[in-house]
């Protein structure tokens, strides 16, 4: 699996996409709204449970690995445009 981590973690829409397929899915999976979410705590013990429970702990890493994938590419890689840059592009000044 060749995928430039350090231009991925850096770029805040990788952070944005994750974070939408997991709590989404992690909500719908534990028939939770988000108004039911009313503290820190309640969150941590979703959070908790849904690792716990190697249902959810699978659907939820299918999901994130589906967030990860570059669909443009073969297989998992990043394409070697994305493989030799440094930065995300939305950090590069112009």
């Amino acid at each position: 699996m060749k995928i430039n981590w350090k231009v991925r973690i850096y770029n805040p829409q990788f952070w944005i996409a994750i974070g939408i397929v997991f709590f989404t899915n992690l909500f719908a999976m534990a028939d939770v709204s988000f108004e039911d979410v009313t503290s820190w705590s309640k969150l941590g013990g979703l959070i908790l449970d849904a690792l716990k429970n190697p249902y959810t702990f699978i659907n939820l890493g299918a999901f994130i690995y589906l967030a990860v994938v570059d669909f443009t590419t073969k297989g998992i890689n990043d394409s070697d445009l994305v493989m030799n840059r440094l930065r995300s592009k939305s950090i590069v000044k112009k």
